[in-house]
């Protein structure tokens, strides 16, 4: 999308610079510019805020720029209560069980970066919210068309049926994710190099060696310690924040939301897959910022896109000079979780590969490390 967009202003450019005098604007760097993300919730914790400088739009990576040193202080109707520690280089955190939010209290955070610039969030009311009610997956067959021909791209769509709760106008996200279990076999790794004949090269991290073996054998595999790299979890995210519509209640109900995707793939379904749902409550203010987001990103695709509002969110500086975006907020949150695996598809899924690498060598965002709530 990138490189098209780039080559229509190259193409404009082209045009119009002939009879038209072209206009210099000076453009503050990106990198200037303070980002925060956090908020508050009703849970035990811990709660979060990450800070970090903005990468330019031309930057050749994805990598954030994490801002660190900086104090950041948690206020509840203007009074102090909790100050966030950073445990990872522009990660802070108030640990769990030192703070918990309460519905009808308004929140704010202040920041005190280590150059001495200071910004703060405007007050947040924490929202009373409804509580999901059911989980449940439906089946959808697709196809779609690469450079090797058609191809399966049929999911499991995720819905959700939830209580509104109380409010007259509840506004709602329901944020999903999902985590994958999968199992690799990095010891019985060949490797293949030409013109070199392929032979046995355990990855390190799978616990085994080679050691001499009978004539034309290539070696015996001997285990010399436990594997770190054969077992994982891969993640699943929304493609899009998914926002309350007034459209969805019935009786005070939410409805068949569809607040997420899982593919059929081998990979996914090799084990079983846990899902889980939150319902966040959520103001007006932020509600109003999760739907610009919601908008970019649906139309982030299309280079008919229409123009929609800045994402600038609620974060303020006390020097006019200072750039910043972001958000911070307050919220009351109700969880649910369901586990599916290869039974709750109505089709045969063929069998998963033989991987023979580690999984972090092959799948993005993975971790090693068992999700919370993981049963």
């Amino acid at each position: 999308m990138r490189c098209l967009h780039s080559a229509l202003q190259v193409l404009l450019a082209t045009l119009f610079l002939g009879c038209v005098e072209p206009i210099s604007f000076e453009v503050p760097p990106a990198s200037s510019q303070l980002v925060v993300e956090g908020y508050i919730d009703n849970q035990a914790g811990p709660h979060i805020v990450h800070l970090s400088r903005a990468s330019s739009i031309e930057a050749d990576t994805i990598i954030q720029n994490p801002v660190s040193d900086a104090a950041i202080t948690l206020y509840e109707d203007r009074i102090k209560v909790a100050d966030y520690v950073e445990v990872s280089p522009g990660l802070y955190r108030i640990a769990e069980g030192l703070f918990s939010g309460s519905v009808g209290h308004r929140y704010h955070i202040e920041i005190r970066t280590s150059d001495g610039h200071t910004y703060r969030s405007l007050q947040d009311e924490l929202m009373e919210v409804g509580e999901i009610k059911d989980i449940r997956t439906a089946y959808e067959s697709r196809s779609m068309l690469t450079q090797t021909g058609e191809t399966n791209a049929s999911v499991m769509r995720v819905l959700v049926d939830s209580d509104a709760g109380d409010g007259e106008q509840p506004l709602i996200r329901w944020r999903y994710s999902g985590y994958f279990y999968v199992t690799t076999y990095p010891m019985f790794f060949w490797r293949d190099e030409p013109p070199y004949t392929p032979y046995k090269d355990p990855w390190p991290c799978s616990g085994y060696i080679v050691v001499e073996g009978p004539p034309g054998s290539g070696g015996l595999l001997l285990q010399v310690g436990e594997c770190t790299c054969c077992e994982c979890w891969g993640r699943l995210y929304e493609n899009a924040p998914t926002l309350s519509n007034e459209e969805l209640v019935v009786d005070g109900n939410f409805a068949n939301v569809l607040v997420g995707e899982v593919p059929v793939a081998p990979m996914v379904f090799s084990n079983r897959i846990m899902i889980k749902v939150e319902q966040m409550s959520l103001t007006r203010e932020v509600f109003d910022f999760f739907n610009i987001l919601r908008s970019q990103k649906e139309n982030g695709q299309s280079i008919f896109q229409p123009a929609f509002g800045e994402l600038k969110g609620n974060i303020v500086a006390d020097r006019s000079d200072d750039l910043v975006s972001g958000i911070f907020y307050a919220t009351a949150i109700d969880t649910k979780i369901i586990y599916i695996d290869s039974t709750d598809v109505p089709v045969k899924i063929p069998e998963e590969t033989y991987i023979t690498y580690p999984c972090t060598a092959l799948i993005d965002d993975t971790s090693y490390e068992k999700p919370d709530l993981w049963e």
